[in-house]
């Protein structure tokens, strides 16, 4: 829990003595001024400014956009008030409200480069279920917000508010109210591109949810026509009713940055976040074999020994840096006992993989318990069950039912961390973590062993344990995750559903649509794992031209590259490929400089230090062909570059040029070269601006 900043004792003082005086006319807390005439061309940090009212309400001016009559709220209501005192805190103003059973103080805080709002709740036995310090606040001026989905899958994107129609809807009523949540950031966009992005520092002990929403209302005898319409926003946190120490707890502050490019002040925030919860974000890139697709559950020890033979074979090198066992090797939930595909357990699996110069890699899903295994049938009392004590299916298949388990649980707790000593006694020094929102399951109707910690409490409980377990130098990925708890813990974060044997919405089209929204905090929060590259000829739910755009689309983004091919079953010129995809071992992302615009393509540009160049990248994700033209002064804000058609090993000269005019047929990329100078592009340079032959030099001293 937060350690309280203020006893409560004090707390109560300052209600007693009745802090400040209620004001009689709209006090303004602001700090510097935001320029409207900045240039559009460079990015910048303005401030936003708190304004008070006298009747406990608030409202945030940042522009052109105005949160109007502001107030706290709890389980989605307005707080009822008895009084209400102002005056000044140490960073900016305070807001205390008597409520008929305790207290809720509110700090509106000027910050250097930011405003918060922080909250102490006093005089309660226990918390709201979901507490907004900000709430009820009437939005204008925004014309676009983004919403971060809470982990894998999203969704998340940037979204246009719905407008109300005149539809006739008789005697069966319309559905014209909508609501959507964001996790972790949050963004709120004016026509003119300047952004307020909102979000916590602190992750470890609530979800923290921002939730915009409409307040309809129809006129007419039909009830047909829109009348006026509110759109709401409110931000807060997800407590859970958890009981309070001493009847206190003080929440986590919120903070609103304000820029003039909504791509980078997402990031700004992203960036703050990663400094408070220490993320591990200096790893060496991954770039590796994973046997998920090839194999499936049929993967063995003798595969594993053919595979690291032909990769024995292979020259040059591959340069893989680990080779993964994925879901093969037990009955989910007996994570050491191995079924007869490993007759000599894991541990020889590591050796091998270990001495070919691989980390050895194993997947593993702590969380989760099949009704097959011994674990299910001699341990029910370890499983989250409902309010009767039976346990809760979280999943059936056509193999076993699947359930969780209750990580407040000692010996649960006990149990993963044996689990994952014995891996790394065994020689794993890579991670593959599954099915994680398992572990995040709301506390409200089922009983936990812990019934005074949040459900992020419990969690993060588990993620260090895991941390502890794996040291600090075994690189460690998770799957099927929320994001806000990982935070610090992992290396990387697979972002997308894994379903890449289809262009489909649910596959190639989710993992698009997330990448894109979410290149913001690759390599600030983790690297951004958007799945395997599906290499295979025998893949026939992909064309050719689907298969390169998406490794060109991996390639390029700059996070984890990584496939699940057998290398045996490529030609020389997939294997080259496949090496020119080599990400740089320090990791460095593409930028997304077209993000809140109107272009119908997706747009990533990598930057390279020597000789000063980009790679660009140009993909039409749409089931129709495009056309559409770029200016380089809005991509890299050069007003000239010499540019080349670029196919990774060749190159074609297109001249010295202010834009470019792509046609593109559905699912098509094209990758170009720009440079300052008359120079194309090396043979050997990848998409990261590696030299092959360099790094190969390297491998070999």
């Amino acid at each position: 829990m937060t350690k309280k900043t203020i006893e409560r004792r004090n707390f109560l003082k300052l209600v007693g003595t009745g802090i400040g005086s209620l004001l009689t006319m709209p006090y303004y807390s602001s700090a510097l001024e935001y320029t409207s005439t900045v240039s559009r061309n460079r990015f910048k940090i303005g401030k936003p400014q708190w304004i008070l009212h006298n009747d406990g309400t608030f409202d945030l001016i940042a522009g052109g956009i105005y949160l109007r009559n502001c107030r706290p709220t709890i389980d989605g209501q307005s707080i009822f008030v008895r009084n209400t005192f102002m005056g000044d805190s140490p960073k900016g103003k305070r807001i205390i409200y008597e409520l008929d059973r305790g207290f809720v103080m509110l700090d509106l805080k000027i910050n250097s480069g930011s405003i918060s709002i922080g909250a102490e709740l006093s005089g309660m036995s226990r918390a709201p279920y979901y507490f907004c310090p900000l709430g009820e606040a009437v939005v204008n001026g925004v014309k676009h917000f983004f919403r971060q989905g809470q982990g894998f899958g999203g969704p998340s994107g940037l979204y246009e508010f719905q407008k109300p129609t005149a539809a006739e809807f008789g005697n069966q009523p319309g559905e014209q109210a909508w609501s959507y949540d964001s996790y972790l950031t949050t963004g709120l966009i004016s026509a003119q591109q300047d952004t307020l992005a909102i979000g916590t520092y602190e992750h470890h002990d609530f979800i923290q949810k921002s939730t915009l929403y409409n307040r309809p209302h129809r006129r007419g005898l039909s009830d047909r026509y829109p009348d006026v319409e509110s759109i709401l926003f409110e931000t807060g946190f997800v407590t859970e009713n958890i009981p309070l120490k001493d009847d206190f707890i003080k929440l986590p502050d919120i903070y609103i940055y304000f820029g003039n490019k909504p791509y980078e002040t997402l990031q700004h925030l992203a960036w703050n976040i990663s400094e408070q919860q220490q993320a591990r974000k200096d790893t060496k890139t991954s770039y590796h074999w994973d046997s998920v697709n090839e194999f499936g559950p049929g993967f063995s020890h003798d595969k594993l020994t053919g595979l690291l033979t032909n990769l024995d074979t292979i020259n040059p090198a591959l340069m893989l840096d680990a080779i993964l066992i994925n879901d093969c090797y037990c009955t989910h939930g007996d994570w050491l006992d191995c079924n007869d595909q490993w007759p000599r357990g894991l541990e020889p699996a590591a050796r091998d993989i270990f001495q070919r110069g691989y980390r050895a890699g194993i997947w593993v899903s702590p969380f989760m318990v099949s009704e097959e295994s011994k674990l299910f049938k001699r341990h029910k009392n370890w499983l989250i069950r409902d309010l009767d004590g039976n346990p809760i299916p979280e999943r059936t298949s056509s193999q076993a039912r699947h359930y969780t388990l209750d990580g407040s649980h000692p010996d649960v707790q006990r149990y993963i961390e044996k689990v994952f000593r014995a891996y790394r006694k065994m020689g794993f020094t890579f991670y593959k973590t599954d099915f994680m929102d398992w572990g995040l399951r709301p506390s409200i109707g089922i009983d936990r062993y812990d019934k005074t910690k949040t459900s992020v409490q419990i969690f993060t409980d588990i993620l260090n344990i895991i941390r502890e377990e794996i040291g600090a130098g075994s690189f460690w990925i998770t799957s099927q995750s929320p994001y806000a708890p990982m935070i610090g813990y992992v290396d990387a974060m697979c972002i997308a559903n894994s379903k890449q044997d289809q262009w489909t919405a649910e596959g190639i089209g989710s993992m698009l649509q997330e990448s894109y929204n979410t290149q913001y905090f690759n390599n600030v929060f983790w690297q951004n794992d958007l799945d395997v590259i599906p290499f295979d000829l025998e893949n026939d739910g992909l064309n050719p031209t689907e298969k390169n755009s998406i490794a060109n689309w991996v390639g390029i983004m700059g996070g984890v590259v990584s496939t699940s091919v057998k290398f045996s079953k490529l030609s020389e010129q997939e294997l080259n490929t496949w090496r020119l995809l080599l990400p740089q071992e320090r990791p460095q992302s593409a930028t997304i400089p077209l993000w809140a615009g109107s272009k119908k393509c997706k747009v990533a540009l990598r930057r390279y230090r020597s000789p000063k160049a980009w790679g660009l990248l140009i993909l039409n994700d749409t089931d129709q062909t495009v056309t559409e033209s770029f200016t380089f002064s809005e991509i890299n804000e050069e007003n000239n570059n010499w540019v080349y058609e670029w196919k990774l090993g060749e190159s074609v000269s297109l001249g010295n040029l202010s834009q470019i005019t792509v046609t593109l047929q559905k699912h098509e990329s094209k990758l170009f070269y720009l440079a300052n100078g008359k120079e194309n592009p090396a043979e050997d340079l990848t998409m990261s601006g590696i030299r092959l032959k360099k790094a190969y030099r390297k491998q070999d001293s």
